[in-house]
């Protein structure tokens, strides 16, 4: 008991907060002076926020010390005053924590519950606030509630004080977006242009199909990357889910451009390992022009037939033979690697009869009509038909071919044209006749002759 005047005795209060002495200490409790009429006790569990063996082993006599009054009981005999160390211990630890914490800093909350418009956060006894907005990125699409009770971690972004006490506000989806980024920038990191890698068809649009390659990047199949033909449509080609291997063809930044392409053989590379030079293909016509046609052997491999290539007549008209979607026999007949280019010919198959026929101007021939027009008749001499002019039939004027030939008449004629590579033969049997007549005039006419006129001069007599 301390004997003070009672005029200067402190009155203590449940929940003042004093400065006392440190007057005795044993094991279980301490004795404290608070300026009162007796000392006030503090036991051995209200010292320390931690458990400790004895109160000797943190305070000693003669110690100042704040302590916190507990409870206090007048007697008739005497007071009953008990201390305490915890409150102001919490209150130093969590002005402590409080300085610790920093605008834009990250911190371990633990999710205490879930309220209008956010989360309440704990932090060793020091509360934030969590709003809504600020919870989740869209990836996550996640629920606030399934939070509660876990521990997360946040950025503070915002400490203001409400009736005097601290506002802290916290900010997880900005972490979160952080992290996705890192992680996305990590992953671009270990990405190599021609590097084959699977990915898998997330979605598709008119320009091309978006695949995922790894947990926080998706690359971009172009429609022009889909394959080496021609595509209209993406889903022509793959669909949403299809797990394929493409080909990393540039990186830029965050855009990944991929080919499926690229993994596959060119329709030319496919041309080249299936077709040489000889042979006989089936082709299309895909396209018909003034010097030639453009013939499709497989899709979209197209070569030339040149004009000149179609027929070995030089006569035939190309335009009017065949038309586009046509399926011609022909024969590949070049193939340019450098330029990926070859050509095909159609008359290189067929039988050329102007090849092996061998005549001479003024050469004499059989020759059987096959044929009557009005201004001749064809005929054919060996494999190739000539023609016969009606005015080389005969010397006499002629007004209709057949009052003079017939169909399959044989008859001799001479070779007056004949142009192989054209496919021209003009032939006469007037001059075969004219040529007889004449020698047989000039036989006659040498035996009559007089010595003052010349054989030309009878000739021309004798013609009148």
């Amino acid at each position: 008991m301390s004997f003070y005047d009672d005029a200067k005795l402190y009155t203590p209060k449940v929940g003042d907060i004093v400065t006392g002495t440190v007057v005795m200490v044993n094991k279980e409790e301490v004795l404290v002076d608070i300026n009162y009429a007796c000392e006030g006790v503090i036991y051995k569990n209200h010292l320390s926020l931690d458990k400790i063996d004895s109160a000797e082993d943190i305070l000693k006599e003669g110690d100042k010390i704040k302590v916190k009054v507990t409870q206090f009981k007048k007697g008739d005999e005497s007071d009953s005053l008990l201390l305490s160390r915890i409150d102001i211990l919490k209150q130093e630890k969590n002005l402590e924590i409080r300085n610790d914490l920093e605008v834009n800093k990250d911190y371990d909350f633990y999710v205490k519950k879930g309220v209008r418009g956010g989360l309440v956060l704990d932090y060793h006894g020091i509360e934030a606030f969590l709003p809504d907005s600020l919870i989740f990125v869209q990836e996550e699409n996640g629920n606030k509630e399934a939070l509660v009770n876990k521990t997360i971690k946040a950025r503070i972004i915002e400490v203001t004080k409400d009736r005097n006490r601290d506002k802290i506000v916290v900010n997880r989806k900005q972490l979160v977006y952080e992290g996705l980024k890192e992680a996305e920038k990590q992953e671009i990191e270990n990405l190599k242009v021609d590097d084959v890698i699977k990915v898998r068809i997330e979605r598709i649009s008119d320009f091309g199909a978006f695949a995922k390659i790894s947990d926080h990047v998706d690359g971009l199949i172009h429609i022009s990357e889909l394959s080496h033909y021609h595509v209209k449509k993406v889903d022509e080609v793959v669909s949403v889910g299809d797990q394929l291997e493409a080909k990393i063809i540039k990186i830029k930044a965050k855009k990944i451009s991929l080919s499926l392409k690229a993994l596959q053989p060119t329709p030319w590379d496919s041309f080249l390992q299936n077709y040489k030079v000889g042979q006989k293909v089936e082709a299309k016509i895909v396209r018909k022009m003034q010097y030639g046609m453009l013939l499709e052997i497989e899709k979209e491999v197209v070569g030339l037939l040149n004009r000149f290539d179609y027929s070995w007549n030089p006569l035939e008209n190309l335009a009017g033979t065949v038309e586009v979607g046509d399926v011609l026999e022909v024969e590949i007949t070049s193939i340019d690697t450098k330029k990926k280019q070859f050509t095909l010919s159609k008359k290189h198959l067929e039988y050329n009869p102007w090849a092996d026929l061998k005549l001479k101007q003024g050469e004499l021939v059989s020759a059987t009509v096959s044929r009557i027009e009005e201004k001749g008749a064809v005929v054919k001499v060996e494999d190739v038909e000539g023609f016969l002019p009606i005015s080389e039939i005969s010397g006499e004027r002629i007004n209709r071919v057949e009052d003079v030939l017939k169909l399959e008449q044989i008859i001799s004629v001479e070779v007056l044209e004949f142009y192989p590579k054209e496919w021209k033969l003009i032939v006469s049997m007037k001059s075969i006749s004219e040529k007889k007549n004449r020698a047989e005039y000039e036989s006659q006419l040498k035996e009559n002759v007089s010595g003052n006129q010349s054989l030309k001069e009878l000739f021309e007599e004798y013609k009148k």
